[in-house]
């Protein structure tokens, strides 16, 4: 395997200055930062789902005539056809650690259809991953000039390979477990 490096993954991307861009948006973080590194961790057109669009459960809105309200979370990442996680860019000039922001992003983490364990946002110079149950702290979180340090982590939390089929049910089991012997 070859050393991940910022050149292998954006090519000579110059991080000062698109934080200046005016014109490096949202779809740009997609294409030149998110793309390469959902690539390197071993994900393919088959387990990213794109704007996956998700009705609330919950919430409408309207007296006389109700309106479903619509999630759409940028990336739905899958793994062995079940969600492992979600991840949603954002511009630059947008923060990866805003409540509002880590709010939304939990939204489609939480939804019925997604149930997802992680979830994560990148703004293109910051990367921050969480943890569904503990929204309080990134349990990752670094800029992308420093993606070669913070690699092996990356790869250890969010990799096709890091997830186990019933990985969740058997951390279900383990918090019953704590509960019943800590009563």
């Amino acid at each position: 395997m070859s050393l991940i490096t910022s050149t292998s993954l954006f090519g000579s991307l110059d991080f000062n200055k698109i934080q200046y861009d005016k014109d490096f948006k949202e779809d740009s973080v997609r294409e030149v930062i998110i793309a390469p590194i959902l690539h390197q961790l071993g994900y393919n057109q088959n387990n990213i789902v794109r704007s996956k669009t998700l009705q609330h459960p919950f919430l409408k809105i309207g007296s006389n005539k109700k309106i479903a309200i619509k999630l759409i979370p940028d990336y739905s990442l899958k793994v062995e056809d079940n969600f492992a996680w979600v991840l949603d860019a954002k511009s630059p000039n947008e923060s990866v650690t805003d409540e509002d922001n880590i709010e939304q992003v939990y939204s489609y983490a939480t939804h019925p259809e997604i149930r997802s364990t992680y979830f994560a946002l990148c703004n293109g110079l910051r990367f921050s991953l969480y943890r569904r149950e503990s929204t309080n702290e990134p349990i990752l979180e670094f800029a992308l000039t420093d993606i070669e340090h913070r690699w092996k982590d990356l790869k250890l939390y969010l990799s096709p390979d890091s997830f186990q089929v019933g990985k969740n049910f058997m951390d279900s089991i383990s918090n019953i477990s704590f509960f019943s012997s800590s009563r």
